[in-house]
């Protein structure tokens, strides 16, 4: 685990209420709009996709706010503003999982007791980077989580 501030980032987005076991509606499928989005404004990806949860507290059936995003560069036009914005930089502790994304809980346990013995104050907001992402071989997978830190 790493604690380190996440630059600034410019993304196209979309926003859901969701909940933790209803998670698996998106996966796949919510950023397929914004690689649309990408390809007919011409705009450069930048980095992987990420999952941003706002209000999400581990419980499987409490409402909270997803936002999947990419990082994009390029001349956004003003019309696309509802689904743009600048991520300002935040501090966060970082792992990397490996692995299916059933075991990520037990990984965000681990970090959240980290974060305990070390004094640490989360934001109340967490972020997925999907490094690498495979359906047919999820023990492959890699996401780097991202905890947000006072």
């Amino acid at each position: 685990m790493l604690i380190r501030v996440h630059p600034p980032m410019a993304v196209l987005y979309s926003t859901h209420q969701t909940t933790l076991g209803e998670l698996k509606n998106y996966a796949g499928t919510s950023v397929r709009e914004l690689y649309r989005y990408v390809a007919d404004l011409d705009l450069l990806i930048c980095g992987p996709q990420y999952w941003f949860y706002y209000g999400a507290d581990g419980k499987p059936e409490t409402k909270f706010t997803l936002e999947v995003a990419l990082p994009v560069q390029g001349r956004i036009p003003t019309t696309l503003l509802p689904i743009f914005k600048q991520v300002p930089a935040f501090k966060c502790l970082c792992s990397r999982y490996e692995g299916p994304w059933e075991g990520l809980k037990g990984e965000y346990e681990r970090m959240f007791k980290y974060i305990a013995a070390e004094g640490l104050k989360p934001s109340g907001f967490a972020a997925e980077s999907f490094l690498h992402i495979d359906f047919a071989a999820p023990a492959d997978q890699i996401t780097e989580i991202q905890v947000g830190l006072l």
